[in-house]
Protein backbone atom coordinates (compact mmCIF):
# COMPACT_ATOMS: atom_id res chain seq x y z
CA UNK A 1 0.00 0.00 0.00
CA UNK A 2 2.77 2.19 0.78
CA UNK A 3 4.73 1.61 -2.41
CA UNK A 4 1.12 2.69 -4.04
CA UNK A 5 1.14 5.60 -2.56
CA UNK A 6 4.50 6.71 -2.77
CA UNK A 7 4.54 5.45 -6.87
CA UNK A 8 1.31 7.57 -7.04
CA UNK A 9 3.18 10.28 -5.41
CA UNK A 10 5.80 10.58 -8.35
CA UNK A 11 3.67 10.26 -11.37
CA UNK A 12 1.86 13.48 -9.33
CA UNK A 13 4.87 15.01 -8.89
CA UNK A 14 6.23 14.20 -12.61
CA UNK A 15 2.79 15.16 -14.09
CA UNK A 16 2.90 18.46 -11.80
CA UNK A 17 7.21 19.35 -13.10
CA UNK A 18 5.67 18.65 -16.71
CA UNK A 19 2.95 20.91 -16.53
CA UNK A 20 5.23 23.79 -15.10
CA UNK A 21 7.82 23.37 -17.71
CA UNK A 22 5.30 23.10 -20.74
CA UNK A 23 4.29 26.52 -18.94
CA UNK A 24 7.33 27.71 -19.02
CA UNK A 25 7.70 27.29 -22.53
CA UNK A 26 4.36 28.55 -23.67
CA UNK A 27 4.68 31.84 -21.83
CA UNK A 28 8.31 32.04 -23.43
CA UNK A 29 6.86 32.19 -26.79
CA UNK A 30 3.84 34.35 -25.32
CA UNK A 31 6.17 36.67 -23.77
CA UNK A 32 8.27 37.10 -27.06
CA UNK A 33 5.79 37.95 -29.99
CA UNK A 34 2.70 40.53 -29.46
CA UNK A 35 -0.36 40.68 -31.39
CA UNK A 36 -0.46 43.08 -34.17
CA UNK A 37 -3.82 44.67 -35.75
CA UNK A 38 -3.13 46.60 -38.78
CA UNK A 39 0.68 48.22 -38.00
CA UNK A 40 -0.01 48.40 -34.45
CA UNK A 41 0.34 46.73 -31.09
CA UNK A 42 -3.12 45.29 -29.52
CA UNK A 43 -1.98 46.86 -25.81
CA UNK A 44 -1.09 50.05 -27.81
CA UNK A 45 -4.44 50.68 -28.86
CA UNK A 46 -8.30 50.40 -28.29
CA UNK A 47 -11.20 52.41 -27.85
CA UNK A 48 -11.87 54.99 -25.20
CA UNK A 49 -13.36 53.88 -22.37
CA UNK A 50 -13.39 50.13 -23.77
CA UNK A 51 -12.52 47.38 -21.04
CA UNK A 52 -11.78 43.63 -21.03
CA UNK A 53 -14.54 42.16 -18.56
CA UNK A 54 -13.34 38.93 -17.39
CA UNK A 55 -14.56 36.04 -14.33
CA UNK A 56 -12.05 33.64 -12.90
CA UNK A 57 -10.71 32.02 -10.00
CA UNK A 58 -7.85 31.20 -8.91
CA UNK A 59 -6.92 28.51 -6.79
CA UNK A 60 -10.93 28.63 -6.27
CA UNK A 61 -10.79 32.33 -5.46
CA UNK A 62 -13.58 34.28 -7.33
CA UNK A 63 -12.53 37.21 -8.51
CA UNK A 64 -14.16 39.92 -11.12
CA UNK A 65 -11.63 42.17 -12.92
CA UNK A 66 -12.22 44.82 -15.85
CA UNK A 67 -8.92 45.36 -17.62
CA UNK A 68 -8.26 48.88 -19.31
CA UNK A 69 -5.13 46.86 -20.87
CA UNK A 70 -4.36 43.78 -22.61
CA UNK A 71 -0.95 43.68 -20.95
CA UNK A 72 -3.01 43.77 -17.05
CA UNK A 73 -3.87 39.78 -18.18
CA UNK A 74 0.01 38.80 -18.71
CA UNK A 75 0.87 39.78 -15.56
CA UNK A 76 -1.61 38.17 -13.59
CA UNK A 77 -1.02 34.87 -15.34
CA UNK A 78 2.96 35.12 -15.26
CA UNK A 79 2.17 35.40 -11.10
CA UNK A 80 0.13 32.75 -11.55
CA UNK A 81 2.90 30.84 -13.06
CA UNK A 82 5.70 31.55 -10.55
CA UNK A 83 3.05 30.90 -7.40
CA UNK A 84 2.13 27.36 -9.23
CA UNK A 85 -1.77 28.16 -8.91
CA UNK A 86 -4.61 27.61 -10.98
CA UNK A 87 -6.50 29.48 -12.84
CA UNK A 88 -10.19 29.22 -14.12
CA UNK A 89 -12.06 31.13 -16.56
CA UNK A 90 -15.82 31.51 -15.88
CA UNK A 91 -16.40 34.46 -18.18
CA UNK A 92 -14.82 37.07 -20.78
CA UNK A 93 -16.29 39.81 -22.25
CA UNK A 94 -19.85 39.69 -22.93
CA UNK A 95 -21.81 37.19 -20.65
CA UNK A 96 -21.59 34.01 -22.56
CA UNK A 97 -19.50 34.68 -24.92
CA UNK A 98 -16.54 32.82 -23.76
CA UNK A 99 -18.40 30.05 -24.16
CA UNK A 100 -19.61 30.82 -27.08
CA UNK A 101 -16.45 31.24 -28.80
CA UNK A 102 -14.53 28.65 -26.51
CA UNK A 103 -16.64 25.85 -25.36
CA UNK A 104 -15.62 23.03 -23.65
CA UNK A 105 -15.61 20.32 -25.88
CA UNK A 106 -13.14 22.82 -28.53
CA UNK A 107 -10.89 23.44 -25.86
CA UNK A 108 -10.65 19.94 -25.06
CA UNK A 109 -10.07 19.49 -28.72
CA UNK A 110 -7.04 22.16 -28.66
CA UNK A 111 -5.49 20.37 -25.58
CA UNK A 112 -5.35 16.83 -27.52
CA UNK A 113 -3.61 18.47 -30.50
CA UNK A 114 -1.05 20.40 -28.05
CA UNK A 115 1.61 17.44 -28.56
CA UNK A 116 4.95 17.54 -29.79
CA UNK A 117 5.90 17.35 -33.50
CA UNK A 118 2.41 17.14 -34.61
CA UNK A 119 1.14 18.58 -37.87
CA UNK A 120 -2.82 17.92 -37.33
CA UNK A 121 -5.29 20.12 -39.35
CA UNK A 122 -6.72 23.23 -38.11
CA UNK A 123 -9.34 22.99 -35.26
CA UNK A 124 -11.49 25.86 -35.53
CA UNK A 125 -12.14 28.94 -37.76
CA UNK A 126 -13.08 32.28 -36.20
CA UNK A 127 -13.78 35.36 -38.31
CA UNK A 128 -14.86 38.76 -38.65
CA UNK A 129 -19.01 38.90 -40.03
CA UNK A 130 -18.16 42.53 -40.74
CA UNK A 131 -14.37 42.28 -42.10
CA UNK A 132 -11.39 40.21 -43.17
CA UNK A 133 -9.93 38.98 -40.46
CA UNK A 134 -9.69 35.16 -40.40
CA UNK A 135 -7.98 32.82 -37.56
CA UNK A 136 -7.07 29.33 -37.86
CA UNK A 137 -6.55 27.75 -34.40
CA UNK A 138 -4.43 24.38 -34.37
CA UNK A 139 -3.86 24.21 -30.50
CA UNK A 140 -3.76 25.32 -26.65
CA UNK A 141 -0.89 26.20 -24.72
CA UNK A 142 -0.66 27.51 -21.07
CA UNK A 143 -2.71 25.21 -19.68
CA UNK A 144 -5.46 26.36 -21.59
CA UNK A 145 -4.91 30.26 -21.53
CA UNK A 146 -3.75 30.60 -24.85
CA UNK A 147 -3.84 29.18 -28.67
CA UNK A 148 -1.62 28.55 -31.63
CA UNK A 149 -3.06 30.50 -34.39
CA UNK A 150 -2.60 31.36 -38.06
CA UNK A 151 -3.68 34.75 -38.89
CA UNK A 152 -4.39 37.67 -40.94
CA UNK A 153 -5.08 40.83 -38.16
CA UNK A 154 -1.06 42.47 -39.02
CA UNK A 155 -0.69 44.48 -42.37
CA UNK A 156 2.23 42.62 -43.03
CA UNK A 157 0.22 39.39 -44.28
CA UNK A 158 -0.07 35.99 -42.81
CA UNK A 159 1.83 34.90 -38.65
CA UNK A 160 1.41 32.10 -36.98
CA UNK A 161 1.84 32.76 -33.68
CA UNK A 162 0.42 31.90 -29.54
CA UNK A 163 -2.46 34.20 -29.02
CA UNK A 164 -3.68 34.59 -25.36
CA UNK A 165 -7.56 34.08 -25.72
CA UNK A 166 -7.80 37.30 -23.67
CA UNK A 167 -6.35 39.32 -26.87
CA UNK A 168 -8.48 37.59 -28.87
CA UNK A 169 -11.59 38.65 -27.14
CA UNK A 170 -10.50 41.53 -26.32
CA UNK A 171 -10.85 42.35 -30.22
CA UNK A 172 -14.72 43.09 -29.51
CA UNK A 173 -14.49 45.31 -27.15
CA UNK A 174 -11.09 47.17 -27.68
CA UNK A 175 -11.37 47.35 -31.30
CA UNK A 176 -15.02 46.64 -32.43
CA UNK A 177 -13.57 43.78 -34.32
CA UNK A 178 -16.36 40.78 -33.18
CA UNK A 179 -15.11 37.51 -34.08
CA UNK A 180 -17.28 34.46 -34.06
CA UNK A 181 -16.49 30.63 -34.81
CA UNK A 182 -17.36 29.37 -37.33
CA UNK A 183 -19.64 26.77 -36.93
CA UNK A 184 -19.55 24.89 -40.47
CA UNK A 185 -15.85 25.06 -40.02
CA UNK A 186 -14.16 21.48 -40.65
CA UNK A 187 -10.21 20.62 -42.12
CA UNK A 188 -9.22 17.62 -43.12
CA UNK A 189 -5.50 19.37 -44.19
CA UNK A 190 -2.67 19.64 -41.88
CA UNK A 191 -1.66 23.02 -40.52
CA UNK A 192 1.38 23.09 -42.41
CA UNK A 193 -0.07 23.31 -45.63
CA UNK A 194 -2.40 25.83 -44.43
CA UNK A 195 1.40 27.48 -43.63
CA UNK A 196 2.89 26.47 -47.08
CA UNK A 197 -0.07 28.53 -49.05
CA UNK A 198 0.16 31.14 -46.76
CA UNK A 199 3.65 31.57 -47.06
CA UNK A 200 3.62 31.69 -50.99
CA UNK A 201 0.27 33.33 -51.56
CA UNK A 202 0.53 35.73 -48.49
CA UNK A 203 -2.98 35.12 -47.61
CA UNK A 204 -4.62 32.22 -45.44
CA UNK A 205 -6.49 30.00 -48.10
CA UNK A 206 -9.55 28.34 -47.65
CA UNK A 207 -9.24 24.39 -47.62
CA UNK A 208 -11.26 24.28 -51.37
CA UNK A 209 -8.81 26.49 -53.09
CA UNK A 210 -5.88 24.60 -51.16
CA UNK A 211 -6.99 21.27 -53.32
CA UNK A 212 -6.30 22.66 -56.32
CA UNK A 213 -2.37 24.19 -55.45
CA UNK A 214 0.56 22.67 -56.34
CA UNK A 215 2.58 22.54 -53.23
CA UNK A 216 6.15 20.58 -52.69
CA UNK A 217 5.38 20.01 -48.46
CA UNK A 218 8.21 22.94 -47.74
CA UNK A 219 7.11 25.26 -45.07
CA UNK A 220 9.11 28.56 -44.86
CA UNK A 221 8.82 30.07 -41.08
CA UNK A 222 6.38 33.20 -41.54
CA UNK A 223 7.28 36.90 -39.94
CA UNK A 224 6.76 36.88 -36.48
CA UNK A 225 6.16 40.39 -34.81
CA UNK A 226 8.61 41.18 -31.74
CA UNK A 227 6.98 42.44 -28.72
CA UNK A 228 6.73 45.87 -27.47
CA UNK A 229 9.28 46.90 -25.13
CA UNK A 230 7.19 46.72 -21.84
CA UNK A 231 6.02 43.20 -22.70
CA UNK A 232 9.80 42.63 -23.41
CA UNK A 233 11.13 44.24 -19.98
CA UNK A 234 8.63 41.69 -17.77
CA UNK A 235 9.49 39.15 -19.26
CA UNK A 236 13.15 39.78 -18.48
CA UNK A 237 12.66 40.28 -15.14
CA UNK A 238 10.71 36.93 -14.83
CA UNK A 239 14.17 35.57 -16.49
CA UNK A 240 16.00 37.34 -14.01
CA UNK A 241 15.00 34.78 -11.12
CA UNK A 242 13.72 32.22 -12.97
CA UNK A 243 17.28 30.43 -14.87
CA UNK A 244 15.26 27.95 -16.70
CA UNK A 245 12.92 30.31 -18.20
CA UNK A 246 15.92 32.33 -19.18
CA UNK A 247 17.24 29.27 -21.28
CA UNK A 248 13.53 29.41 -23.17
CA UNK A 249 14.62 32.99 -25.17
CA UNK A 250 14.71 32.65 -28.89
CA UNK A 251 12.50 29.29 -29.15
CA UNK A 252 9.79 29.37 -31.65
CA UNK A 253 6.78 27.96 -32.37
CA UNK A 254 7.73 26.30 -35.16
CA UNK A 255 10.03 23.53 -32.64
CA UNK A 256 6.87 22.04 -31.98
CA UNK A 257 5.58 21.17 -35.21
CA UNK A 258 6.58 18.95 -37.97
CA UNK A 259 5.91 21.00 -40.96
CA UNK A 260 8.96 19.67 -43.50
CA UNK A 261 12.09 20.46 -44.10
CA UNK A 262 11.88 24.39 -44.65
CA UNK A 263 10.46 24.68 -41.10
CA UNK A 264 12.67 22.44 -39.37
Amino acid sequence: MQDEQRQDGQHGSDHNSKRIEQARIDLALLFTTDLYVGSKRLHEMKRKGTTLNLQFDIDGDMRWRSYNSALSWRITMLLALTETRTVTIHEMDQPGRYRRMFPATLLRRLQWHAKPKADFPPVARFYDPHGKAVLLVTRSRFCGHAVDALHNLTEGGPVFQPLWISDIMALRPMLDIGLVRDDTFSASMPISTYLEAAGIHGQIVDEAELLSMSLNGSVAPLPVPPSSRSVAAIFQQECHHNPALAKLQGRSIYEDYALGAGGS
